[in-house]
């Protein structure tokens, strides 16, 4: 036997599943809960419920996790901040946002000197800027750099400020010519930063698991992690580019549906705690994304399968407004599970009782990490954190303990960062009120459920049916805009309306009630969905047939995504342009805008061969920095851009692409 194991942590679950190459077999699998305060817990948990001697024997740790996805749709992560020469000041505040970027004041802005063909008058001002990153970088955990044109000059002036700048500070720092090489600088920025911003999440989910398999005496030859386009990366390639792992979870679930199920037309439909991930496989294929994945506020030229994430989940908060239900976009920890293992929740919800109040009163509050003395907090901050010490606080309590109110306590900063979490009414509860799952404290979710419903103004089974209904509601709607982006490019460029979205809305409640009304609409669908994660088997169901088609809840569905994540190979692909122009003594010809600098030549022949030797040596290095052993294979294509016009062809340049595949040494 030659043996891997696939481990996924989620926002909610850590699953983990042992994988026999030879005989392409599943030995074993295994949940546990997530543990966000000690992630090596969570990860042991499902180690532990792994055939031992079998564990031992592993010769791969092949990874995938949600912890990015989720970092971007809470819009939580590290701190980071970006140094971003020659962006202009306009520009940023007037589109900055569309690609995640924060405001411009929050960005330390450098002049540059470089222009669009990749020429420099004068350096940037080296002085000035050692000055201006002098201070307001101690407490960040990650560094971006980019400048507006580097990718024509060989990024000469991101790596000399990176140099500069790690003379003076102890910070990761990545460069945006280390990630991606496409022209649009504030899509470059914004995946930048975010790869700063991700550093530490990163960094702790690899440090939990070598952990976790220490304390197992488990001893792999090789750790690797999935990345976004369901290729496999190094640990150590992974620490540098967090980024590249944004949507690995997604892309686990797509590859480990691919081998459950016989199907060739697919929507992977993975449910978790705190996100719903939606993928399409067509003929036996997942679908790619084009320009880079967009996630929560985040606009990236991170390559990856087309995958659609939105805020739902188990987890998802239950609030109400008036007499109208909301399912939030963003996780809390269910009540039933936090009253399991902290009694005096439920204690607290006893005394608490039904009552009506324009605040979620039953919630609490509860420590996560401790940061007694750490000068990134504020002496409140760390006051409110001491009176969570001792146990969990009724929200009213906790701001009672540092003289305020649930109208005036501010402690948005603490929850951001991972300090604090809630704990409060989830579809978990209410699976648990309803007896679809069974294993936390049900007592604690019907106590909440009765203070939800009393001010709505409704029964508690009222109230379950509702949540049911928002939940399959969500997912139908998610689904037909991702069919309809996959359909039509003008929806996959623009999204979907607001109109439209109301539209999908009215064609669900018409398929709810089997078509009878005045008018009905409909959406139908000849891809089957195919369920992962725990919960959606109560769901999914009931969304297939409001959709035409069909369900597959294929054996293993819970653990899709840790058995994608031993499935995989290493992919790289590069590609360099040759554009028409001339040199610096006007004489027509080929610039080459390459991997390290750009070139001229006068025979469109000699810039190809030059081009084509270039991809291939960077595809070729790229493969083995991610870990590849062995053979590499590499692939190159030439594509010319061409344009008819009245006179006839006119030709804009050519695209020289190399992809490199290899295996990762198992």
């Amino acid at each position: 036997m030659k043996l891997g194991i696939g481990i996924d942590t989620g926002g909610t679950y850590t699953d983990a599943v042992i994988y026999d190459f030879e005989s392409q077999a599943i030995l074993g699998t295994a949940k546990s809960r997530t543990t966000h305060n000690d992630l090596t817990i969570g990860i042991l948990g499902a180690i532990d419920n792994l055939p031992l001697p079998l564990v031992q024997q592993a010769e791969v740790i092949s990874l995938s996790t949600t912890l990015a996805t989720n970092a971007c749709v809470e819009n939580k992560g590290g701190r980071a901040k970006l140094i971003f020469f020659g962006g202009d000041r306009k520009v940023l505040e007037q589109y900055g946002a569309q690609y995640g970027l924060p405001p411009v004041e929050e960005i330390c802005l450098q002049d540059s000197f470089t222009h669009f063909s990749g020429e420099s008058d004068r350096e940037p001002d080296w002085e000035q800027f050692e000055r201006d990153t002098e201070t307001g970088f101690d407490d960040l955990d990650g560094v971006g750099i980019v400048e507006m044109n580097a990718t024509r000059n060989g990024a000469a002036n991101e790596k000399k400020a990176k140099e500069l700048f790690q003379k003076k500070h102890d910070l990761p720092v990545v460069c945006g010519h280390e990630l991606f090489s496409e022209l649009n600088c504030l899509q470059r920025g914004a995946s930048t930063l975010l790869n700063a911003g991700l550093f530490p999440v990163i960094r702790e989910f690899l440090a939990s698991v070598k952990q976790a398999l220490s304390a197992r005496d488990i001893h792999p030859s090789a750790i690797v992690i999935m990345r976004s386009d369901g290729s496999l990366m190094s640990e150590e390639f992974a620490s540098l580019r967090p980024v590249e792992t944004l949507l690995c979870g997604p892309a686990a679930s797509a590859i480990g549906c691919m081998h459950l199920t016989s199907e060739q037309n697919l929507i992977v439909v993975d449910m978790g705690g705190t996100t719903t991930d939606l993928a399409i496989i067509r003929n036996g294929a997942p679908i790619t994304a084009t320009g880079g994945v967009s996630i929560g506020k985040w606009r990236t030229f991170v390559n990856g399968l087309y995958v659609k994430t939105f805020g739902l989940g188990g987890d998802s908060a239950i609030h109400y407004q008036g007499e109208m239900l909301r399912l939030e976009e963003y996780r809390i920890t269910p009540l039933c599970v936090a009253a399991q293992a902290e009694p005096s929740i439920l204690e607290n919800l006893r005394r608490l009782g039904a009552r009506t109040h324009t605040r979620f009163l039953y919630e609490h509050y509860r420590l996560v990490r401790d940061i007694h003395g750490n000068p990134r907090y504020t002496p409140e901050e760390q006051a409110f954190c001491q009176a969570l010490a001792e146990k969990p606080l009724l929200i009213a309590d906790a701001a009672a303990a540092v003289d305020k109110d649930v109208y005036t306590l501010q402690i948005g900063r603490l929850l951001k960062d991972g300090v604090v979490e809630v704990c409060g009414l989830t579809p978990t509860d209410i699976m648990h009120i309803r007896g679809d799952f069974t294993e936390y404290n049900r007592e604690a979710a019907v106590l909440a459920a009765e203070f939800v419903a009393l001010n709505l103004g409704i029964s508690v089974d009222e109230l379950c049916e509702r949540v049911y209904d928002e939940v399959k509601r969500k997912l139908y709607r998610n689904i037909v805009e991702a069919l309809l982006e996959n359909k039509d490019s003008r929806y996959y460029k623009n999204g979907v309306s607001a109109e439209e979205k109301r539209l999908i809305d009215v064609a669900y409640e018409d398929a709810k009630a089997d078509g009878n009304g005045l008018l009905t609409s409909a959406f139908h669908t000849n891809f089957a969905l195919i369920g992962v994660g725990a919960p959606i088997g109560i769901f999914l169901e009931d969304v297939a047939r409001m959709l035409g088609t069909h369900a597959v809840i294929p054996q293993n569905y819970e653990i899709a995504n840790a058995l994608g994540a031993i499935m995989g190979n290493t992919v790289v692909s590069c590609s360099v342009e040759i554009n028409p122009g001339s040199n610096a003594d006007g004489i027509s010809g080929f610039r080459v805008f390459g991997t390290e600098s750009s070139s001229f030549f006068k025979e469109l022949e000699d810039a190809i061969a030059y081009v084509r030797t270039q991809a291939e040596e960077h595809a070729r290095s790229e493969a083995k920095k991610r870990g590849a052993q062995g053979e590499i294979t590499v692939t190159t294509q030439v594509h010319a851009n061409e344009a008819q016009s009245r006179t006839g062809t006119v030709y804009l340049g050519t695209v020289v692409t190399a992809c490199a595949t290899a295996a990762m040494g198992f």
